[in-house]
């Protein structure tokens, strides 16, 4: 219990030394930052424990199979058939071998996410971060106060949680990019 009390110290005097930051319009550019931070620990992560050009290959060949695999039903030719069949156990095992590759880093990854959001959750409980120059909960009632809050006059606010998401998201593709590891593009289905 005592180890409890001493990490939730650690987390208050942290959150304490973070209060400049707790509000708009600092909140708002902090938590840009801290996506684009987490984003580059993840990228470094990535490259780090993965073969990124052999899980594009991967994916690329396993794109094709799939490809295949669809004509070969749709036309039920049984050459096509055969040769998807033969291949299957080895497209298992590529999708096997690109899970495993991709958990390495998310292990490295999440220790620092963790820690980053148990942090950023205590400094901004219930504070808007961010103003949307508009009101989405006129029209989409249900995402006020799970979102955020309607600030009279300004718009409505973000929660962290939506502002964090919204930027990494944003930021975090165009950064893969810039450094090579847009594999959402070549995994069918996401790109």
């Amino acid at each position: 219990m005592k180890a409890m009390d001493i990490f939730s110290d650690i987390i208050q005097a942290i959150t304490s030394f973070m209060s400049p930051v707790q509000y708009m319009p600092a909140s708002t550019v902090f938590i840009v930052l801290v996506s684009v931070g987490l984003s580059l620990i993840s990228i470094w992560a990535t490259n780090r424990f993965t073969d990124v050009d052999e899980m594009k290959e991967n994916m690329k060949e396993v794109q094709e199979w799939q490809k295949k695999f669809k004509k070969a039903r749709e036309t039920m030719d049984p050459v096509l058939l055969q040769e998807v069949q033969d291949s299957q156990s080895r497209i298992m095992t590529l999708q096997s071998k690109m899970m495993s590759a991709r958990c390495k880093p998310m292990l490295i990854f999440y220790i620092p996410l963790i820690l980053v959001f148990t942090i950023l959750n205590n400094l901004y409980a219930g504070v808007p971060v961010a103003v949307l120059p508009f009101n989405p909960q006129d029209a989409l009632w249900f995402i006020d106060p799970w979102l955020g809050v309607n600030i009279p006059g300004s718009g409505f606010g973000l929660h962290f949680y939506t502002w964090y998401l919204l930027s990494s998201v944003g930021l975090g593709n165009m950064i893969r990019k810039a450094f090579g590891q847009d594999l959402a593009s070549t995994t069918p289905g996401l790109g």
